[in-house]
């Protein structure tokens, strides 16, 4: 994969299969703003290749694991394990109850069909299951709405305990992180990393069996489903299911209308092709190097500069960062400028500071449109089939640009059109991963040309 493509399948479900790995570094993962960060993750030693990271058997096992387990023929299977220092901290039956959800999630987005879950959450949390319904919904839609096949051939996720109070009441409130390994049909040849996810559990018994009444997950389909009650608890609110069906209903219709803006925007040539092809860049843009940086800082943080994670989000920090090392020089000349010397703002000429356009995803994109003359040359909103890996996605509703990624294998079916991207990102800590798959209604492409 070299060449920065791959060959999509179309097909069927393959059936879910066996993974294991060992947990990264875990992040802040709220899709375009950092909200809370995990301080601590797992304490059983060092990452695997994602690669690497299929073929022995998933434990569905309250049972600490130290080294992976030799690659094994078995009949597909799929679940979870749990692991690190803080086991003892739940106990088996309030640990079923958090793989009951976790495995119905995945069977879900792994076959792409609602499943019932209603069982899963506590009578008195209808509010809690109208969410998570509407949620996972929305996940499926979006996914079944795209050219090609998102559903799941596999996963593995394990799960470490970072923290768990038990509550007056008796119930237990609990904070998990996640790491999940996902082979999707697309590309079954290629596995798609999440580090580290932020979970808050509150368990309660009810009826002789643990349930969850309250959870929120912190990942950008969540996050959006629940824009406007975000500090609410969901219980007080009478007419729930219809709040958050008509949030599904916009954000799908969010989607579906992008679709068709780049289907035309396709049509049209991009939107700024006529000004891009006026500007002829004098020196070229390395796509490897940026894409093996992007590969390298996915999960861990490049020393040299500041961490954004707790201050809105490190997502365009990141792929400034990555296309610098493509080759594309800071700029401090003209009205357009970008740079990062240190993380104090400062958006003048000087070398010093760093300008917003480093780190904010609207300014960026305005400085890669307008720049002029020394620095970048991009195309902004092109054609989105035209990317090639090294390029930029940015995502995020019809009035807000919040994400970006950038773009690390183009994925391309038996004709040779593209279909979809695997990307890297930061914030949402994601290693290439189907761009189709992302929660954001909205995307579109800034390709990176050169610079001068």
């Amino acid at each position: 994969m070299g060449n920065g493509e791959i060959r999509v399948r179309r097909g069927g479900n393959a059936g879910i299969g066996r993974l294991t790995a060992v947990c990264l570094t875990v992040s802040c993962l709220l899709c375009g703003c950092a909200l809370k960060g995990v301080e601590t993750g797992p304490a059983d030693g060092e990452s695997v290749p994602a690669e690497t990271a299929l073929g022995t058997e998933a434990h569905t096992e309250t049972e600490a694991e130290t080294e992976p387990e030799a690659e094994t023929e078995a009949e597909p299977s799929h679940g979870g394990v749990l692991i690190g220092e803080n086991q003892e901290l739940l106990t088996k039956e309030q640990m079923e109850a958090v793989f009951a959800y976790m495995d119905r999630f995945y069977e879900a987005m792994g076959s792409l069909e609602m499943k019932e879950l209603s069982d899963l959450f506590a009578e008195s949390a209808a509010g809690q299951t109208a969410f998570h319904r509407n949620a996972w919904e929305y996940m499926i839609g979006l996914r079944s709405m795209q050219e090609t096949d998102l559903r799941l051939d596999e996963y593995f996720y394990r799960l470490w305990i970072i923290e768990a109070e038990t509550l007056e009441d008796g119930s237990v409130d609990v904070d998990m992180g996640e790491q999940s390994f996902l082979r999707f049909a697309q590309t079954p040849d290629m596995v798609s990393e999440y580090p580290g996810y932020w979970h808050d559990f509150v368990l309660t018994e009810e009826n002789g069996r643990w349930v969850i009444r309250e959870h929120m997950q912190w990942e950008g389909a969540f996050w959006n489903m629940r824009k406007g009650y975000r500090d609410t608890d969901l219980e007080e609110l009478s007419d729930a299911e219809q709040i958050f069906a008509d949030r599904r209903d916009l954000l799908l219709r969010q989607a579906a209308d992008d679709l068709e803006r780049r289907r035309a925007l396709k049509e049209a040539g991009g939107a700024d092709s006529a000004d891009a092809e006026e500007q002829k860049p004098a020196h070229s843009y390395d796509r490897s190097a940026a894409v093996a940086y992007a590969r390298q800082y996915m999960d861990e943080r490049n020393e040299d500069w500041h961490d954004y994670s707790g201050e809105g989000g490190n997502c365009q920090n990141y792929v400034s960062q990555c296309i610098l090392a493509g080759g594309i020089p800071m700029d401090v000349e003209g009205s357009a400028r970008w740079k990062w010397f240190s993380a104090a703002q400062n958006d003048s000429a000087s070398e010093t500071g760093c300008t917003l356009s480093w780190i904010n995803v609207d300014s960026f994109w305005a400085y890669a449109r307008d720049n002029t003359g020394s620095g970048l040359v991009a195309e902004v909103d092109a054609d989105f089939d035209s990317g090639q890996a090294g390029d930029l996605i940015v995502m995020g509703t019809p009035d807000d640009w919040n994400h970006v990624v950038i773009i690390t294998e183009v994925v391309k079916d038996a004709e040779g059109n593209t279909v979809d991207y695997l990307i890297c990102s930061n914030t949402t800590d994601v290693r290439d991963f189907p761009v189709s798959a992302y929660p954001s209604p909205r995307r579109a492409l800034i390709r990176i040309l050169g610079w001068n």
